[in-house]
């Protein structure tokens, strides 16, 4: 008689212990696929990045964005120190800068030009009140208003006006 190897009998997966099973491999795949995208992702950037910046090295010799820097200069205002609109208690200390623009004015003093902005932000600045500064919002909205009396005053010659500090107390 031939002896017969005992095998167990095959038993199919229940639907409780199958849906645990295919839900762990999914989990599985899907964090090899993620970090495997995320390195390849990851090298292409620094690949693309790398060649970009030599390309702007190669173009604008060591200088990345020469946006500012060719034919502009930053020139620093006087601080300019007030007391806020409707109190004597609050004031407002604001250092700023304005890049200028030198096309059109090689050779021309600049200076009235800078003092004619920063009497005119020193008046804006009288107008505060000290509700208008709070929070985030309101050192944006300072910029911007400082910003555009700065252009408006300078016209196409003032680039940007750069806010350094602003101290109220």
């Amino acid at each position: 008689m031939a002896l017969k190897p005992l095998l167990p009998k095959p038993q199919l997966l229940t639907s409780e212990s199958s849906w645990a099973g295919i839900a762990i491999a999914a989990i599985i795949v899907t964090a090899v696929a993620g970090a495997g995208g995320m390195g390849i992702g990851s090298a292409l950037v620094d690949q693309v990045h790398d060649k970009y910046l030599e390309e702007q090295k190669a173009n604008s010799g060591a200088l990345i964005n020469p946006e500012y820097t060719e034919n502009s200069q930053i020139v620093p205002l006087k601080p300019i120190v007030t007391n806020l609109l409707s109190s004597s208690e609050n004031w407002i200390r604001i250092e700023a800068s304005i890049v200028l623009m030198q096309r059109g004015r090689e050779g021309l003093d600049h200076s009235l030009l800078v003092r004619q902005i920063g009497q005119d932000l020193l008046l804006y600045a009288r107008t505060l009140g000290p509700r208008q500064l709070e929070g985030t919002r309101g050192l944006l909205r300072l910029r911007d208003d400082l910003n555009e009396r700065a252009k408006m005053r300078g016209g196409k010659f003032v680039k940007e006006l750069v806010l350094e500090s602003v101290v109220i107390q």
